[in-house]
């Protein structure tokens, strides 16, 4: 048998005799936040002998540590309804915020089940025996405890129990690393006497670095300070000690789920749960993220398109190893799609879903590869975790617009569409469409309405065409600062799409144009720069930032790194105008007067470090 273990940030091995385990369970649940509670609770209901331990002093994760007590998107249902409905009474009748009425109600439930917690407790290392978990070392009150066990889920959200169990993870997006800006959430008192919170884009943080992470911390709590943050009318009480990491370390599945099988709407035949919402990603850098995020959320302007994501087990089963599930934030799937399959209400579907696959297993002593399906389905069927009506395909689906996407064909409805103020669906359409409907992209380039023509060449340059390219340099030329009104928020200017389309067609002819924006130093004087002042949650929420200078200078720099790859002949220009550019900060401190550390200062930051490490490359 092998004992593997962590150590300085590096996983080390040892073989060892068989160990003397001090006790055995069928389920160990290693994380009792948002989707371990759950799975220890489910596992538990099923006659499971369950332990769940958790190096914090409290269980629920960000629904009652973090006092997110919300829920953004994800569907209700399974378990976790009733444990919040319970939640709410009692948060009533004992004047509890719900938070810790839920921590309490799903201890009760624990307890009532048979499970047992182990709070303040680590887990140093995992037994193997070949490629099948066994059990584990723990750290609890001072002194080591082995624990045997039939499953392990790891429901760490960093994915800590599959590293060391063997699991291959990835983290950050491909461009330069980064995972999604993390939250310092504020809990205040309203005029009204109710408590209420804040959650507050905090920057960009490494949070497997001790000392970064506590800096982060730190500065993120200071920065909801910042008189721009101020508001006299709420009465702050504390900051939650447990901050929002919204991504960490994913693991390699089974099975991985990637943007490409979202936006295609791929069935799966074993669905365990339905993962809803938009691809909530938080950070304004979108010029850094992939392709396939940018052409929707960019291009065709649908950041707040939801889409439906069917999760099976293998998609939670770490590539190669027996006796493991993961649950959480960390289960198998690609950058873009952790933005999406992240939201409490499904994370805790997932913990459900894992802790009754791993009882199951245990009654059949067979590994949780091998329960059969069908049992799993009627149990999750009958708690509402997994129902029909949790596939809803792609929508808009909020107070701005609720109706089901469907994408267009016609070229005639194509055509109005493109020349509305809320083209994205057709935008969109058109990439999926491809070379089909280019004749009549390529007919409207020249039609008198300018906005048809605008709208024919972005849709036109989707389908990778470059006869867009020259109507898009005509948009640039002109600073379009309109913006399109699809969606509630994050709302993409005319300009800044053109930007990111010539890039995106690696179009030479546009080089001098964008070197231009980003080194002219009359650039920034440009009076549409300085229009849009007052907060809007459709454009900016934060008055000290420049959302229009942020997103064409950000898009601007991206496009020359992407013109450079694909043309040899430019790429000494291009970098030196890149190193001209971002030779010190004026591009941040034009986005914004914020102080380094905050999450507007980091969002440019960003930006100018992938260009200098492009210059070094």
């Amino acid at each position: 048998m092998r004992h593997r273990y962590m150590e300085e940030g590096l996983i080390r091995e040892v073989e060892v005799e068989q160990p003397a385990f001090a006790q055995h369970v069928d389920v160990l649940v290693a994380g009792v936040g948002t989707a371990g509670a759950l799975a220890v609770i489910a596992a538990s209901a099923q006659g499971a002998s369950v332990l769940g331990i958790d190096r914090l002093p409290g269980i629920g994760g960000m629904g009652t540590m973090g006092y997110v007590s919300g829920y953004y998107y994800g569907l209700p249902g399974g378990l976790h309804v009733d444990i919040d409905e319970a939640a709410g009474k009692m948060g009533r009748e004992h004047f509890l915020d719900r938070v810790e009425a839920k921590k309490t109600i799903m201890e009760d439930l624990i307890t009532k089940h048979g499970a047992s917690l182990a709070l303040n407790t680590v887990v140093t290392g995992v037994f193997m025996e070949g490629d099948t978990v066994k059990g584990v070392s723990l750290w609890s009150e001072g002194k080591p405890w082995l624990v045997g066990c039939q499953t392990l889920i790891d429901a760490t959200a960093d994915a800590v129990v599959s590293m060391m169990a063997g699991s291959a993870t990835r983290s950050g997006r491909e461009s330069d690393g980064r995972t999604m800006p993390f939250t310092s959430v504020k809990v205040w008192l309203t005029a009204h006497g109710s408590i209420s919170r804040t959650n507050h884009d905090s920057g960009y943080v490494n949070q497997y670095d001790p000392f970064e992470l506590s800096r982060g911390i730190m500065q993120a709590h200071a920065s909801q300070q910042l008189a721009v943050f101020e508001d006299v009318s709420k009465r702050v009480l504390f900051f939650a000690p447990f901050i929002g990491i919204r991504e960490g370390r994913i693991i390699e599945a089974e099975q991985m789920i990637t943007i490409q099988d979202v936006l295609a709407g791929r069935p799966e035949a074993e669905t365990l749960f339905y993962g809803y919402a938009d691809f909530d990603k938080h950070g304004k850098d979108h010029a850094l993220e992939s392709i396939e995020l940018q052409d929707l959320y960019v291009a065709a302007n649908l950041s707040t398109a939801c889409f439906s994501v069917p999760v099976t087990r293998r998609a939670m089963t770490p590539k190669g190893i027996k006796g493991l599930l993961a649950a959480g934030r960390h289960i198998g799937m690609d950058h873009e799609v952790a933005s999406l399959l992240r939201m409490q209400r499904d994370m805790q579907k997932c913990g459900e879903s894992a802790g009754v696959l791993a009882a199951l297993a245990a009654r059949s002593g067979v590994d949780v590869g091998q329960v059969p399906y069908e049992e799993v389905r009627d149990i999750l069927r009958a708690s509402g975790a997994l129902t029909d009506e949790h596939n809803r395909g792609v929508m808009f689906d909020d107070s701005f617009r609720r109706e089901t996407i469907e994408w267009m064909n016609d070229p005639a409805d194509i055509r109005e569409a493109l020349a509305s103020e809320m083209p994205g669906v057709a935008i969109y359409s058109c990439k999926l469409l491809g070379r089909s409907i280019a004749p009549h992209l390529i007919a409207w380039l020249t039609d008198r309405d300018v906005e048809l023509r605008y709208g024919a060449a972005i849709a036109l340059a989707l389908t990778g065409d470059p006869a867009a390219a020259p109507v898009l340099r005509e948009m640039v030329e002109r600073r379009d600062a309109l913006y399109f009104k699809d969606c509630r928020r994050t709302n993409q200017f005319r300009s800044v799409i053109a930007v990111y389309l010539l890039g995106r067609l690696a179009d030479a002819a546009s080089v001098p144009l964008l070197s231009r924006m980003l080194t002219d130093e009359e650039e920034y004087g440009r009076p549409l720069y300085h229009v849009i002042k007052e907060p809007s949650y459709k454009l900016n929420t934060c008055k000290e930032f420049n959302e229009l200078y942020f997103q064409l200078m950000s898009h601007a720099a991206v496009a020359l790194v992407r013109i450079a790859e694909r043309h040899a002949e430019h790429e000494a220009s291009i970098k030196s105008t890149l190193g001209e550019a971002f030779a010190d900060e004026r591009h941040i401190r034009r986005t914004t007067s914020l102080p380094e550390g905050t999450f507007e200062y980091d969002t440019m930051a960003n930006i100018r470090h992938f260009a200098l490490n492009f210059c070094r490359g």
